[in-house]
């Protein structure tokens, strides 16, 4: 519903029908006028929504990524099947960076969500359980029989806290112990000889790849089996998927809340409430505190000026950025939103002094983590808005100096710097292969430990929940991320942490039976042992169909390698298209349209520079 404005319908009228070129040329002035002012008032007195709302809202980003592994995984003609069944490098290259690639990514990655956020926001509950359901029929239709299927093997009478685990001990001893051997027994031989008949009479399964016999292993019936070696994933899928995922939400959010078709609950909210772009607000603070990390766990500790040169050159050119978007939004009379940072402050201020701070807390690391810091400047600083005046100063007092025109900017910022060193503390969890990493100073695990990471996870997001609880439900605080007040503060991190959980569990059921290299290599070996025993009917056949690893989608790591120029381009475009177009009286049709072309054009890019390989360092 658009804002009560008496001269809203005035400038819909074509200028043409003004007597004389002056008043064409007032008329349009004033025209320009209203409708500037019209765009204010849409983004300006917001109260939000429900939290569960936006959390099921955002939860497309995680359906969708299951829906995307169900078809790499089990669809015959996906990506990830023809990368298997190729043994060029080149190929598997050319498979991956391929504009069908792009599109399967885009359409079940990218399209959802804008979906999601836009006509079916009232529904976000049954969009994510329809995507769940259609991954589940692509499983059902196009899987092969679950007895066919390679799967992780499992050592008996031993317990090991994984299979990962146990992999890496194989692989840590192997140069100390005795390699497995085929064919050292002639029992084991005749039985495996029989699976073998049994399955060529069966037949592979249709169109999935299937274990071969391998050059070193073709007639080596004496010598030892061993797994190919394989190179590590560069990056932790589930926390890649989450920060893309977080990043596309965030790409559609900021264009497409200026279009009717985009809930006004889910605007930023003007003073108190909960939306999501408020809980996107926060979560981009967060994931750029995960991310960051990386600097704090390297071993060899820094001399505090070289930390600060460096904290300096990441800050500048986010200032630059955001001294650019105020000179240019001035410079084209852009509407404003003033109660939401200020005349002068915006987003990219905040993001470009976060390293600076973050520097100054890096000495007390040392002593305490960096999870108790955040949480004691929030503390400290809802103290400061409750009992010293604050909130009565950002709330009601004159823009008469530069403190007071960027107040909520400026006081907000100690709320989001609270944010961004929990997401560092959980960041030193979740980066490295073993959780504990940082504070063991040992070194790093070869395999990822992501049933212990799971839950460390699941231990520090109910101490979060818990306070939520105090800070919401016993204090009674009021959540606002115009202040980015305590509420707010554990409303962002909670739920994050909880996101970042989610995905984590998601990878592990989807990866749960992925062989590891010494499987496919002892399946290859008996899958083609020959020796000239009988077979036996109903034998049960061997397990032949190697079905894909999980990888990080293409796009999604497009995204999180140029994260900043993607956010960068897509705020440019943003600003194009509302100069271009009369958003607020778009029709649905329209508006759905300029927002596909939109997304797809900031993919698009971000895909080129992945394929080129460019890494945009602003």
């Amino acid at each position: 519903m658009l804002p009560s404005i008496p001269s809203i319908h005035l400038f819909l009228l074509p200028a043409s029908t003004s007597p004389s070129g002056i008043d064409i040329a007032m008329g349009t002035e004033s025209d320009a006028a209203a409708y500037k002012a019209a765009k204010e008032a849409w983004v300006t007195g917001h109260t939000g929504g429900s939290m569960s709302e936006a959390t099921l809202v955002t939860a497309s980003a995680l359906t969708t990524f299951i829906l995307w592994a169900t078809i790499q995984k089990y669809h015959p003609s996906s990506p990830a099947h023809r990368i298997l069944a190729t043994a060029s490098k080149q190929a598997k290259t050319k498979i991956r960076n391929s504009p069908g690639s792009f599109l399967l990514d885009f359409m079940t990655l990218v399209v959802p969500l804008l979906l999601g956020c836009t006509v079916f926001a009232d529904y976000a509950y049954l969009w994510s359980f329809a995507t769940l359901a259609f991954a589940g029929v692509i499983k059902s239709v196009c899987g092969p029989p679950s007895d066919e299927v390679l799967r992780k093997e499992k050592k008996k009478f031993k317990w090991r806290e994984s299979d990962e685990e146990e992999i890496d001990e194989e692989d840590d001893d192997r140069s100390g112990k005795e390699k497995e051997s085929v064919g050292s027994s002639t029992q084991s031989s005749i039985q495996e000889q029989e699976d073998q008949d049994v399955r060529q009479r069966k037949g592979p399964a249709v169109d999935h790849a299937t274990v071969e016999l391998d050059s070193g292993v073709a007639g080596s019936t004496g010598k030892s089996v061993r797994a190919a070696k394989t190179p590590e994933t560069p990056h932790k899928i589930f926390l890649s998927v989450y920060r893309a995922g977080m990043m596309i939400l965030t790409c559609i959010a900021i264009l497409a809340v200026d279009f009717p078709i985009f809930p006004r609950r889910f605007g930023k909210v003007e003073v108190y409430g909960t939306s999501l772009m408020d809980l996107g607000v926060g979560s981009f603070v967060f994931s750029s505190g995960v991310v960051s990390a990386r600097g704090y766990l390297k071993k060899e500790t820094m001399p505090f000026a070289k930390q600060m040169t460096l904290a300096m050159r990441t800050s500048i050119p986010l200032l630059i950025l955001g001294l650019g978007r105020y000179i240019s939004t001035k410079g084209v009379d852009y509407q404003e939103h003033v109660t939401e940072y200020g005349m002068h402050w915006n987003f990219f201020f905040t993001l470009g002094f976060l390293p600076i701070f973050v520097t100054l807390f890096r000495s007390l690391a040392d002593y305490v983590r960096f999870s108790i810091l955040g949480t004691a400047v929030a503390v400290v600083y809802q103290c400061f808005l409750t009992f010293g005046g604050l909130e009565e100063f950002i709330q009601h007092a004159p823009r008469v100096d530069i403190i007071s025109m960027n107040k909520e900017g400026i006081f907000s910022f100690f709320g989001y710097l609270a944010i961004f060193l929990v997401g560092v503390d959980v960041g030193l969890y979740v980066l490295p292969n073993d959780p504990y990493f940082f504070m063991r100073k040992q070194s790093n695990k070869k395999k990822a430990k992501k049933g212990k990471l799971a839950m460390i996870l699941v231990s520090l997001g109910f101490l979060l929940c818990m306070g939520f609880m105090t800070s919401y439900g016993i204090l009674r605080i009021p959540v606002s991320r115009q202040m980015a007040n305590l509420s707010y503060f554990f409303w962002v991190i909670t739920f994050n942490t909880g996101y970042i959980l989610c995905f984590l569990l998601a990878e592990i059921v989807i990866t749960q039976d992925e062989p590891s290299p010494l499987a496919i290599a002892r399946a290859q070996a008996k899958a083609n042992l020959s020796t000239s025993a009988s077979s036996k009917k109903n034998q049960r056949p061997a397990a032949t169909v190697l079905l894909p690893p999980l990888t990080v989608p293409p796009l999604l790591e497009a995204v999180n390698r140029n994260g900043l120029a993607v956010f960068l381009v897509a705020n440019i475009f943003t600003g194009l298209v509302n100069l271009s177009v009369q958003t607020l009286y778009t029709p649905t049709a329209q508006a759905l349209g300029i927002l596909t072309a939109y997304i797809g054009v900031v993919s698009a890019l971000a895909w080129t520079w992945q394929v080129l390989g460019w890494k945009l360092k602003l």
